[in-house]
């Protein structure tokens, strides 16, 4: 099975943060999506960068759709 892309992983992560209800903490996120943190802050930072999502507020930080 080939590594997912960094453009799948995108795809992924907004994928769920829908089903999500659009906004939701990212330790959850993370935990839902079964990432270590260094995938998740490298597709987080990727996805921030092109305003395909928004941070949030929260303890742990959050993050909705853009």
């Amino acid at each position: 099975m080939a590594k997912p892309t960094l453009n799948d992983d995108a795809k992924v992560f907004v994928a769920t943060l829908r089903k999500l209800r659009d906004r939701v903490g990212n330790g959850h996120l993370r935990e839902t999506l079964g990432w270590r943190e260094e995938r998740y802050w490298r597709v987080h930072g990727i996805l921030l960068e092109k305003g395909k999502i928004i941070r949030g507020r929260g303890r742990g930080g959050s993050v909705g759709l853009g």
